[in-house]
């Protein structure tokens, strides 16, 4: 589609099918399909010029519980979208999608309580572990997201989030990456056990999520002046399309 060899591509593309969209950099890929198709995560990205991308969509082939997942997780990401802009740290942006997902999660009856609490007791952490972008240029993870100045001085991530990827305060012309998930990790999950975390996982509700891995959704996002572009909305406009075909097979 991109008109690309492997070689060429930014980053080994991610393609995952049911459970294997739990893990974050899936390319230990089975050479089988499964028996029964149930979602498909792709990450993957092209060089345009010599810049990288990098887009995350999740589908589901027929579950409409699932779908319907995966519509709020996007209209979550949209959201974050829209608080882009100069001046913003990005740290508070990747805080402020925890407490986002924090309601995701109560609404889908993964979790219960407030944002604050399952923010603090690690529950968001354990479903959403990543960090919410990283820079985005001629490298997909570009240099200098920890960069406090030409000193080389460093912006840690926050307290508990250590896999953040940028911490800077946003400027005008930077490109990044939003990309909120959602999965069912087991070992994440059991690490909740046996703490005040615990009561506020509804682990029926994860044993229903399981099979189905989980859901990423990814922009490409250049700060303006006076907002942002959404390169990745604009470049495909209405062509997303978040349900399997019923003939599609990968």
């Amino acid at each position: 589609a991109v008109s690309h060899v492997d070689a060429e591509l930014p980053y080994t593309n991610i393609v995952a099918l049911n459970e294997h969209g739990a893990v974050l950099h899936y390319t230990s890929l089975d050479r089988a399909a499964p028996d029964t198709l149930r979602s498909f995560l792709i990450d993957a990205g092209a060089q345009v010029h010599g810049y990288a991308s990098d887009i995350t969509r999740t589908y589901s082939k027929d579950d409409q519980r699932f779908q319907a997942l995966i519509d709020r997780m996007d209209a979550m990401e949209l959201a974050i979208v829209d608080r882009v802009q100069a001046g913003l740290d990005y740290r508070d942006l990747h805080v402020g999608a925890h407490k986002m997902l924090a309601d995701v999660l109560v609404d889908a009856e993964l979790a219960s309580g407030d944002p604050d609490t399952l923010l603090a007791t690690g529950v968001t952490s354990a479903f959403f572990p990543h960090g919410l972008g990283h820079l985005l240029g001629i490298q997909v993870h570009d240099v200098g997201g920890h960069q406090e100045n030409e000193a080389g001085n460093i912006i840690d991530p926050p307290s508990g989030h250590p896999f953040l990827r940028l911490t800077r305060v946003l400027e005008e012309d930077m490109v990044l990456t939003i990309e909120p998930g959602l999965y069912v990790i087991d070992l994440l999950l059991e690490e909740l056990r046996g703490t005040p975390a615990e009561q506020h996982v509804n682990w029926e509700t994860v044993d229903w999520l399981r099979p189905f891995g989980g859901i990423r959704i990814e922009d490409n996002v250049r700060v303006m002046a006076g907002g942002l572009e959404n390169l990745t909305r604009d470049a495909f406009h209405g062509e997303w399309n978040y349900s399997i075909a019923p003939n599609c097979s990968t």
